[in-house]
């Protein structure tokens, strides 16, 4: 068969596999946010199938071969080289899984989201415990049929797959940073006494969160032809293709800024796919980033820009008329120190910016005692709730504000959690390379947030996932990952917002 044919018949691949994708997500993001509750009965073991079929298709030694050939086929363009040698790479880990495992491991996995969901509204960890065992050892059991199984701790396996080149030894070197730098200057801030937020806390119907949100993301000129906003317990964001991103958020009427940051956040990760360039749109590149690289996109956007002082010059008024009894003698000052300020609080999401990778910590040391058999997951919340008043002195009173806050576990993301901090680094040497080239608070403040967007297009955005994070970093900043950037960040921030410096 010549390569134009063997090309051909990749292409039939391609369209037969996105089809199955597509069907997937579309159920999937209709699971998260507009699907009755009781229909999980009957769309999950059809949504387990449909992955069963995807991972026939996939698995075929038929398309193996094809994709052997084509990676190393000399009369065929460098990217379909590269994709096809990237594909390989990453079927290898579940090439020897049996169909039928595999399938039960899928539904598992749909079964456990919905208990955890259960046991969040029911504020009750024990009926997720189960789940949370037959998932880690469904996990554990998938491992073992990878190729590259022994080579190394199953946390680091599954590290690795997240973020590629990332081990628990780096991952420690980093957290320990974290620890020695940022626990005691948070330790400072605690003694030095609260900046009053209490406006933020005010009532804030959910129906004007919806317009402001809408207004926000004009700002962040996201693209409605191509994505919409939707609501779901967990804010999460989905990109069916390069030009289908979807967001989530969830409204808190008690808490305004809840929903601006998340939208924000999301906006960020939506902005990342849809950038990437038209050469990579249906190549499996498209959608390939490490979890690092793409938390960086939405943190970016989230912390470096949205709580920026000069975003809010843009923006503040905004709120003001949106909300006149609730902030009308609220001060931009005022309103600026109140988000950017830092409490020790129980929830990850609602974090602030300075004590966010502890939550991230804290999760990062429960994954790697579970997978080591440290720790097992009977009564787990009474670690969470430990190491919570470890390291950040306080302790939570339920399981929805402790262990089940979160999804992730739910369908065996172990491994993931990690990124987010690593992510928020990224960032931050990111933005120090944007403003070698950008004045960024007068894009802010004059609304010119598209040039922003253009920097993160060429410098990041354009190359989606076709570059392993080390070298994407240094192509964007020209040097390598240093997390000095993050620490420098952090300390130069808090240190003047709370005047530590005239102590």
């Amino acid at each position: 068969m010549t390569t134009k044919e063997l090309l051909q018949q990749y292409e039939e691949y391609k369209l037969k596999i996105s089809a199955y994708s597509l069907a997937m997500t579309t159920m999937y993001f209709d699971m998260q946010t507009t699907a009755p509750k009781k229909s999980g009965i009957y769309r999950n073991p059809r949504l387990a199938y449909l992955e069963g079929e995807l991972f026939s298709l996939t698995h075929a030694q038929e398309y193996f071969d094809l994709l052997e050939t084509l990676s190393k086929a000399e009369d065929a363009d460098e990217l379909t080289r590269k994709e096809t040698a990237a594909i390989l790479k990453d079927l290898n880990k579940t090439r020897n899984i049996p169909k039928d495992v595999y399938v039960a491991y899928s539904e598992l996995a749909l079964n456990s989201e919905n208990a955890w969901e259960e046991a969040y509204h029911a504020n009750d960890y024990s009926i997720f415990e189960p789940y949370l065992k037959k998932v880690i050892e469904g996990k554990s059991k998938l491992l073992t049929y990878r190729d590259d199984y022994g080579t190394k701790s199953n946390y680091d396996l599954l590290l690795d797959d997240y973020e590629p080149g990332m081990n628990s030894e780096e991952y420690d070197k980093f957290f320990n940073l974290i620890k020695e730098e940022l626990v005691p200057l948070i330790h400072k801030i605690v003694k030095k006494g609260k900046i009053d937020d209490s406006f933020l806390y005010k009532h804030y119907p959910r129906e004007i969160q919806a317009k402001v949100m809408k207004e926000l993301m004009d700002y962040l000129h996201f693209d409605f032809e191509s994505g919409i906003l939707r609501e779901s317990l967990h804010p999460f964001t989905s990109s069916f293709s390069k030009y289908d991103n979807r967001i989530t958020t969830k409204y808190l009427e008690d808490k305004l800024d809840s929903s601006i940051f998340s939208v924000i956040h999301e906006s960020g990760h939506a902005t990342y796919n849809a950038q990437v360039s038209d050469e990579l749109a249906e190549t499996y590149f498209f959608d390939n980033m490490s979890m690092g690289m793409h938390e960086s996109q939405s943190r970016t956007f989230e912390i470096y820009l949205g709580k920026n002082r000069a975003f809010w010059e843009a923006n503040y008024p905004l709120l003001q008329n949106a909300y006149p009894e609730q902030l009308g003698d609220v001060t931009l000052d005022q309103f600026v120190d109140a988000i950017n300020a830092s409490t020790p609080s129980l929830i990850r999401t609602e974090a602030d910016e300075l004590t966010y990778p502890l939550h991230i910590l804290i999760r990062y040391e429960i994954e790697k005692a579970l997978f080591n058999g440290e720790i097992s997951v009977e009564h787990l919340d009474e670690v969470w709730n430990s190491k919570y008043e470890e390291y950040l002195g306080i302790r939570p009173e339920d399981d929805r504000t402790g262990i089940l806050q979160d999804v992730h576990w739910s369908d065996g993301s172990f491994g993931y959690f990690p990124t987010y901090a690593l992510g928020s680094a990224y960032a931050a040497q990111f933005i120090h390379a944007m403003r070698k080239d950008l004045d960024i608070e007068d894009c802010l403040r004059n609304s010119r947030f598209d040039l922003i967007k253009d920097w993160l297009k060429e410098h990041i955005h354009k190359y989606g996932g076709s570059n392993l994070p080390k070298d994407q970093i240094f192509i964007a900043t020209g040097e390598p990952f240093d997390p000095h950037y993050y620490i420098n960040h952090l300390k130069e921030k808090y240190t003047r917002l709370y005047h530590l410096d005239k102590e």
